[in-house]
């Protein structure tokens, strides 16, 4: 499932004839499932477009099935194709912005370990109400009061998440993201104490990387990566102002691990990362106290 509930048009189209083969075969969904060693359920999401096929299952599916080895080659290359996909914001928001918060918890569930890179902007889980407000109010009009309320209210119910202890969340925030001031300094105050007090929950890590840092990786961008997810491959989620990508092929989410951990390794940790965050709320104190 995308996180934003859509389903892409090759996945579809990929499961559909995935599924007659198998069907060809005279295979049920478990005998097929038992033969690759997959559970019957990631069949069955594969054949109606729910989840990504890698290309090596597909393969291995197409060749139980029997198929000549031209249209193993050429399913190979349609599961490849179908790996990363993108979603406008336009339309996704068509599903309102209250639902696209249940799609992202939904989408979370499905991993044990959840790595998070922001550069410019508090990571979604870790936002107090106000920031979230104003983030959902900037620059889009068209959203109702009371539309941007139900979403907040959506982003804090997604955060139950972190406090279930079934999944480790892995944080890496630049100090840019602590500094910019989504709302006035009472606001980053506030969002400041949250990811201090989050920091210290036992399945979160929560480091920063400080502005005169030289880091040798790349980091245009935010990302999150989704790992060790029982029944689904690791995937990658993008957003950018326009549109968000998905991706489960293997050697892209090769590419955002390893910058996960470059970045991870140019962070600031534990007491030195306090140190920072307690630098930041006293330079907004300074502020406050000059109005």
């Amino acid at each position: 499932m995308h996180p934003f509930g859509e389903l892409s048009a090759r996945r579809r189209q990929l499961g559909q004839t995935l599924r007659a083969l198998r069907a060809d075969a005279g295979f049920s969904g478990e005998q097929l499932a038992e033969r690759l060693g997959v559970s019957q359920s990631r069949i069955s999401r594969i054949e109606l477009g729910q989840q990504a096929a890698p290309a090596d299952l597909v393969r291995r599916w197409a060749q139980e099935a029997a198929a000549s080895e031209d249209r193993v080659v050429e399913l190979v290359e349609q599961a490849k194709a179908a790996s990363t996909e993108t979603v406008t914001l336009r339309a996704a928001r068509t599903r309102g912005l209250g639902r696209l918060q249940q799609d992202g918890r939904e989408f979370e569930a499905s991993a044990a370990t959840i790595l998070i890179f922001q550069p410019l902007l508090i990571p979604g889980l870790l936002q107090v109400p106000e920031y979230t407000r104003r983030l959902f109010a900037a620059g889009k009009p068209s959203h109702s009061p009371a539309e941007i309320a139900a979403a907040v209210a959506a982003r804090m119910d997604r955060q139950l998440v972190l406090y279930e202890g079934k999944t480790r969340f892995e944080f890496v925030i630049a100090e840019a993201a602590l500094r910019w001031r989504v709302g006035p300094p009472l606001v980053m105050l506030a969002q400041l104490d949250r990811v201090t007090a989050l920091a210290g929950l036992d399945n979160v890590q929560i480091v920063v990387i400080p502005l005169d840092t030289e880091v040798d990786a790349w980091h245009e961008h935010g990302f999150t990566l989704l790992a060790d997810r029982p029944d689904d491959d690791p995937v990658v989620h993008i957003e950018t102002q326009t549109s968000a990508v998905t991706t489960t092929d293997p050697d892209e989410v090769a590419f955002y691990r390893h910058a996960f951990a470059r970045l991870q390794e140019a962070a600031l940790h534990g007491r030195e990362a306090d140190a920072l965050l307690r630098r930041v709320r006293d330079d907004l104190l300074r502020s406050l106290a000059e109005q």
